[in-house]
């Protein structure tokens, strides 16, 4: 969103949810001022009211002005979502808008143009041609890939370019590889039975429930490193360590 708002062409690709459930997500993002906003639970359910209705009203309204194109095909090749890119460039450019940025969700979802033996080895053509598809047509892919089991067996759970699932093609074709990690994800999860433990627990919990941390584990052209900004899951928001 952050980058549509500032009048970057985005196509967003989903093929883990329909459209009009990360058009949801998004309403909850724009609607929330850092203080207070609408909740996607009540977006999703329907159960708002005067006050955040008119919200939404004007979130929907802000959506349509961006550079923003939303695809959420059932099922889709790689070959399939490289023409979907070229169609939807020459789309926006007619609108007077210029595609710079796809978002894939999530990786692992796209299908090989050719029958392979093992996942292992689609994932690996599905990476390849991504990574001509950005070159080809002067576009940043960011896609979203999922982790192995793995990291959720280590006392530090913070991922590693070895948790990459499936496939190290992913890791030598990215240009850039980007970690999300949240600690009270992990916390949360725990039960303890000792009173004096789930109280410092709760003290932990305190102390990192609005953190998410962003892990560059590779940058091609730059450093590595770790930067911190704040997470709203009830808004579906995340914002800069400076907003409060």
């Amino acid at each position: 969103l952050g980058l549509a708002r500032s009048n970057i062409g985005v196509l967003f690709v989903s093929l883990e949810m329909r459209g009009d459930e990360l058009a949801q997500r998004m309403m909850a993002d724009i609607c929330f001022d850092g203080r207070h906003g609408v909740p996607y639970q009540a977006i999703r359910e329907a159960n708002v009211n005067i006050e955040q209705r008119r919200r939404i009203m004007a979130a929907s309204e802000t959506m349509e002005r961006w550079p923003l194109h939303i695809a959420d095909p059932g099922s889709c090749t790689a070959s399939r979502l490289s023409l979907a890119i070229r169609r939807t460039k020459r789309r926006m450019k007619a609108m007077g808008q210029d595609l710079k940025v796809v978002i894939v969700d999530y990786l692992q979802l796209l299908h090989a143009d050719q029958k392979t033996r093992s996942l292992v080895e689609a994932v690996s053509e599905v990476s390849r041609t991504l990574k001509a598809a950005a070159k080809d047509q002067e576009v940043c892919i960011l896609a979203l890939a999922q982790l192995n089991r793995g990291v959720e067996q280590r006392e530090d759970k913070r991922p590693m370019l070895s948790d990459l699932r499936e496939s190290g093609q992913i890791e030598q074709d990215a240009d850039t590889v980007l970690f999300l990690f949240r600690e009270a994800y992990y916390l949360e999860k725990q039960n303890p039975r000792s009173p004096d433990r789930q109280a410092a627990l709760e003290q932990e919990l305190d102390q990192c429930r609005h953190e998410i941390e962003f892990i560059c584990a590779k940058r091609r052209n730059g450093r590595t490193g770790t930067g911190k900004a704040r997470f709203f899951g009830a808004f579906q928001a995340v914002r800069s360590g400076d907003d409060r």
